[in-house]
């Protein structure tokens, strides 16, 4: 029976295993309208489809869905990745992507509390980012940089930006990590063409899933799509 989608998170289920949250934070700006669209909701399905092959993410893998545009919309509350079902998304506005990076930060946040209150351990929370162009909500920017770099300094989240077609502002991304990091990797891929990065988001999560929970800095995700480029 398909799930029912609300913004509410699901219960946390196999209590023994050591999960990951993941919160795809996905821009449904007026630019992304025709192509971008179809790409990011068949991109959903295609995360969904590829995660259900593997048992152990099914068991570890949260997800959570956040889309953002003039406002803020959480698509879909955590759920074991065994529930996930894409949601289908429209593009219309402007670029909210700050206060997203505010509502991505404060869910994980929230999950981590779900996870101590039921002694449930996990693995470092993903933020994945996917945008193309820069954000319009400027008058949030500094507080949701300093509060994301921050997260990433004290290895709160795992942040994975990802800029689609010409129009995304990759340097802008990159500010988003802390000023000291040795690399401030950006994923980029074309507008028509970039479902595949679902599919290695999902394949990276069945790493990390499968990983040994006391060594993941030693974990070694897939080798990104053809189709994408990673900046520094």
């Amino acid at each position: 029976m398909p799930v029912q989608f609300t913004n509410d998170a699901l219960p946390i289920t196999n209590q023994g295993e050591r999960h990951i949250p993941a919160v795809l934070l996905v821009d449904t700006s007026g630019s992304m309208s025709g192509a971008p669209i179809n790409e990011l909701n068949q991109g959903l399905r295609e995360f969904g489809n590829a995660i259900q092959e593997d048992p152990l993410a099914l068991g570890r893998a949260e997800v959570c869905v956040i889309s953002f545009n003039s406002s803020v919309q959480v698509e879909m509350g955590f759920r074991p990745a065994a529930d996930y079902e894409a949601p289908v998304l429209s593009a219309n506005g402007l670029t909210s992507f700050n206060e997203a990076i505010q509502m991505g930060l404060d869910i994980i946040e929230s999950r981590k509390q779900d996870y101590r209150a039921q002694g449930v351990s996990y693995y470092r929370p993903w933020l994945f980012v996917l945008t193309d162009g820069a954000p319009t909500d400027t008058n949030m920017e500094n507080a949701a940089k300093s509060r994301l770099q921050d997260a990433i300094r004290n290895k709160k989240v795992t942040y994975m930006p990802m800029g689609i077609g010409d129009g995304a502002d990759t340097g802008k991304l990159q500010e988003y990590y802390p000023p000291e990091a040795a690399v401030k990797p950006v994923l980029k891929a074309d507008a028509k063409n970039f479902k595949e990065a679902f599919v290695w988001l999902s394949a990276s999560i069945s790493v990390i899933s499968n990983s040994d929970p006391n060594n993941t800095s030693q974990v070694n995700l897939p080798p990104t799509p053809s189709i994408i480029t990673v900046g520094l």
